[in-house]
């Protein structure tokens, strides 16, 4: 997550027509023009040349005026993905570039134009060069802290060879063990330069991310399964649930299946019934049902220090029916019923 304490951002960035096609670093502004930003020049007041024509292509402008843009407004969060032969970046407005750190050049997109960039590793972290057009580039060097805390993203605008305008950004994970990993070179190699450790290297210390497990795997293990239903309205009454009967009825499939159960339903894994009624000027009972198989588990949140506890649904199943108060009852628990038999048949498919 960007902190916008630790970021060095002017407030004007861009590249400087006048400086890069006029006359060079050196130029006064009668010789070259003062240079303003993003490929417009203001010639000075005094000056009575003959204007340079600049011929610059659409796409040549589109790549400018997107990639200072996005230099100018940085995302919030990014997300790092590290493989063997690539990085992914993406950004919390949905953008996603990756990279083949080879040093060589490689076509990517910007919108519907081309984006020559090309990506190394170099002091610790990696370095991404995008080429905007003749003469002008733009590069990034993300390069993260030794104990994986902190990310410095340097931007610098390059002309003629010759830097120009920096961003400086310090993004900071959100907790010291669920960040993203950019080594400072390839893995799965036992080291990195600048003493950074290579990627793989961190799987091995202490308080890695564990593994994740396959979708599915939530499923596994589980003996026992408790029973909740919501309290009841009136008019959930006057068209002929009882929250007794629903209860116990659930908890008959789930004993047949061979789960253990307790009469409170306090397990840290329970099936979890909701049942909103309305009951229409024509007697006619329409209602909402909701069947969840809900479990506990313990994470890290970005703006809490420690363990929280979080109720996590594992299967959902919901609809409505409606009808006359004598068959409305009977068509809930019906569909109640399939709910949680496609339950049971989720977990046993899950052990197998």
């Amino acid at each position: 997550m960007l902190n916008p304490a630790l970021t060095q951002r002017p407030a004007e960035v861009g590249f400087n027509e006048s400086w890069a096609r006029g006359g060079g670093p050196g130029a006064t502004g009668d010789e070259a023009g003062e240079g303003s930003r993003e490929g417009r020049g203001r010639r000075s007041s005094g000056a009575e040349r003959v204007p340079q024509v600049v011929r610059e292509s659409a796409d040549d402008s589109t790549r400018a005026t997107q990639l200072t843009a996005e230099a100018r407004t940085p995302p919030s969060h990014l997300t790092i993905v590290q493989k063997p032969d690539s990085v992914s970046i993406s950004d919390d407005q949905g953008l996603t570039r990756t990279f083949h750190p080879h040093g060589h050049l490689e076509e990517l997109t910007l919108g519907t134009v081309s984006l020559p960039t090309s990506s190394r590793w170099s002091s610790g972290g990696l370095e991404v060069v995008y080429e905007v057009e003749s003469g002008w580039q733009l590069r990034y060097r993300y390069i993260p802290s030794a104990d994986r805390t902190h990310l410095v993203v340097d931007i610098r605008f390059l002309q003629q060879g010759h830097e120009g305008d920096e961003v400086r950004l310090t993004y900071e994970a959100p907790d010291a063990h669920e960040h993203s990993v950019l080594g400072g070179a390839p893995p799965p190699a036992p080291a990195a330069s600048a003493g950074v450790p290579a990627a793989g290297a961190t799987e091995s210390a202490a308080g890695a991310r564990p593994p994740v497990l396959p979708p599915g795997s939530e499923l596994r293990g589980l003996t026992t399964i408790g029973t909740v239903v919501d309290d009841l309205s009136p008019q959930a009454g006057a068209c002929g649930l009882d929250q007794a009967k629903i209860k116990s009825s659930v908890a008959r499939i789930l004993a047949d299946a061979g789960f253990k159960t307790k009469p409170f339903g306090d397990e840290e894994t329970y099936v979890w019934i909701s049942i909103a009624t309305s009951r229409l000027q024509d007697g006619t009972c329409v209602s909402r049902y909701d069947a969840s198989l809900m479990s506990q588990a313990d994470a890290t949140l970005p703006y809490l220090k420690g363990l929280v506890s979080l109720n996590v649904a594992l299967l959902h199943e919901g609809g409505m029916a409606g009808g006359s108060p004598a068959a409305h009852a009977k068509s809930v628990a019906d569909a109640l019923t399939a709910s949680v038999n496609r339950f049971v048949t989720q977990i046993r498919n899950a052990g197998k």
